[in-house]
């Protein structure tokens, strides 16, 4: 994925309700239709602060899950215009703005290696 792509995104973040900061960044979880369960497309939004939570969570229910052919990917997100009233936007609020996909994260079976540790002199 290239360039700039059209989403829609709220007033506030997604990752913690007391949080009011705009989003920046945006999840979207595609998984395939599998014998386990049917095709699965989601997204998610938040703010630079809870970005890692966001992708944590996400990866970890897909893990929980057996997604094992999936795509978590992670957009840049232009943050909604804030309205001219003070306090916080309603959460429930949408705009349309643009986002640049920066990465993507295939949750498939990976395997995994014990870190090993040497001793040295």
């Amino acid at each position: 994925m290239t360039g700039l792509l059209p989403c829609m995104s709220p007033a506030a973040c997604q990752a913690d309700s007391a949080c009011h900061f705009p989003p920046r960044f945006q999840a979207h979880l595609d998984a395939p239709q599998n014998a386990q369960h049917p095709r699965i497309r989601g997204r998610t939004n938040a703010c630079a602060r809870h970005l890692t939570t966001m992708v944590v969570a996400i990866t970890a229910w897909a893990h929980e899950q057996q997604l094992t052919n999936g795509d978590l990917t992670i957009l840049a997100i232009e943050p909604p215009p804030r309205a001219g009233h003070p306090g916080p936007e309603p959460r429930s609020a949408r705009t349309r703005t643009s986002g640049f996909a920066f990465t993507t994260i295939h949750l498939g079976a990976q395997e995994r290696t014990p870190a090993t540790c040497e001793a040295r002199p």
